[in-house]
């Protein structure tokens, strides 16, 4: 017989929690985001549990709960809250033929180097978007940006272009926008995607809420361009990254990316990678992320104009 299986075995008494202690914990893990992020260590020290750190942890995944990373979200105001909600109700009877005719589009920034600071937190599988495991705001020190503008439809796919700001600390503005991105490339985007749609489908183009796009005024370069142009803007509600359909896109690289046996480090070999992986994505993947935009314009409104899981 095992010397753990004998029953006269010698020894400190194994320290255990019961289902009540259990449920005392997990009402304090979830108190508030400060008690969210806290580590084994730290939540087993601050009660001053007899148990050891391992117990504690096993007991409270039993109870469903786990260290997770936080889900990644902008931060919202009640007023921004609201306009999404207007803007989910203005088009919650729309279906995939109206949706379909939308070239969405948006810039995206790689980081070179640096470290990460993404946070972890103790949540159940169902509170991934609960406002307390949410991380608003992700810093990172030492890292080169690398930025792209791309744009996608349903069956159309654009050129990844890598672009450069020259504002301060390297930030995107209205003339950099209009010079590297609407003058050489929109007129030829909208072309060859009112192509794509056929007959009877007029394609409206999406812009986020970047200051560069110059969505506050009517006479900056960039609407007064647009005007000339004839372009149709399809409205965007602020700070919803998670009603364009290319947000999915990113991340999909992104993830691709951390995979990768070897990370880029240099700005050189980050255009490569990203160029490459933009490449493998799918039509029809993107095809299926604009069929479901119906579904989350409905969880949208159900959430009052909150952050959805999307």
């Amino acid at each position: 017989m095992p010397e753990r299986a004998r029953p006269t075995r010698t020894g400190r008494p194994r320290e255990s929690l019961n289902e009540q202690e259990v449920r005392d914990i997990i009402e304090y893990i979830c108190t508030d985001h400060a008690t969210r992020v806290l580590n084994w260590i730290q939540i087993h020290d601050e009660l001053q549990l007899s148990c050891s750190v391992k117990t504690l942890k096993r007991r409270c995944k039993e109870a469903g709960y786990y260290s997770c990373i936080c889900c990644q979200k902008p931060y919202l105001t009640k007023t921004q809250a609201n306009a999404g909600w207007l803007w989910g109700i203005a088009h919650m009877f729309w279906t995939i033929w109206e949706w379909s005719q939308i070239l969405y589009s948006d810039e995206v920034t790689f980081q070179v180097g640096g470290k990460k600071c993404k946070q972890r937190c103790i949540r159940n599988k169902k509170e991934r978007c609960h406002p307390d495991c949410i991380q608003f705001q992700m810093h990172r020190g030492g890292t080169i940006p690398v930025h792209f503008f791309g744009a996608v439809g349903y069956g159309y796919k654009s050129l990844l272009i890598n672009i450069h700001g020259t504002g301060k600390s390297g930030a995107f503005t209205q003339t950099d926008y209009l010079a590297q991105v609407l003058k050489p490339y929109i007129q030829d985007f909208l072309a060859a995607f009112a192509a794509v749609l056929g007959p009877g489908k007029t394609p409206q183009f999406m812009e986020d809420g970047n200051s560069a796009h110059g969505h506050k005024t009517t006479s900056n370069i960039c609407a007064t361009w647009r005007t000339s142009m004839g372009i149709t803007l399809f409205p965007h509600p602020a700070v919803s990254p998670d009603m364009n359909p290319i947000e999915k896109c990113w991340r999909r690289i992104k993830q691709a990316l951390h995979r990768r046996l070897r990370q880029p480090t240099t700005e050189v070999q980050m255009v490569v990678a990203v160029l490459e992986e933009w490449d493998k994505i799918p039509q029809e993947w993107i095809n299926g992320l604009i069929e479901q935009q119906d579904f989350w314009v409905h969880d949208l409104i159900k959430r009052c104009g909150w952050s959805t899981a999307n």
